[in-house]
């Protein structure tokens, strides 16, 4: 009995780490030779709260005048009416980018896929992004 509750125990740990996604995480500096951390920055961001965790994640103080402008897309893929992605079937449903630019010139951003959990690829946007920036700060 004891064996049979071990294997289930096993079973279920598998099965819903198997659910999980893993979806890998893109970033780069657009601007290889400039890498010294905007000292301020304003995020352009319509959802407070969205907004909220970026500011709490990156640490910088939002300052609307700043030339530096945080951009958070979250897109999800709608009905798509191609027939070899109908046939084949979609490896995502959607992705979330943090960008960071200066006009519209580039300096860094961030990019995650998703199949069902657009939270998840925000998390995973957010820590590769804290991660990247803060390493910045320490090179500065």
């Amino acid at each position: 009995m004891h064996v049979f509750k071990l294997l289930l125990s096993m079973f279920m740990l598998l099965l819903f780490a198997g659910c999980q996604e893993d979806f890998p995480t893109y970033s780069t500096f657009c601007d290889q030779k400039t890498k010294s951390l905007p000292k301020c920055l304003h995020y352009a961001v319509l959802n407070k709260q969205d907004k909220d965790v970026l500011q709490k994640y990156i640490g910088v103080v939002d300052d609307p005048k700043c030339a530096y402008r945080v951009e958070l897309t979250k897109y999800h893929v709608g009905s798509c009416n191609n027939p070899v992605v109908k046939s084949t079937g979609s490896d995502f449903d959607g992705y979330v980018r943090i960008e960071i630019k200066k006009g519209f010139k580039c300096y860094y951003k961030v990019q995650s896929d998703y199949k069902n959990d657009a939270e998840a690829a925000f998390e995973r946007v957010l820590k590769k992004a804290k991660i990247d920036l803060s390493q910045e700060k320490k090179n500065n």
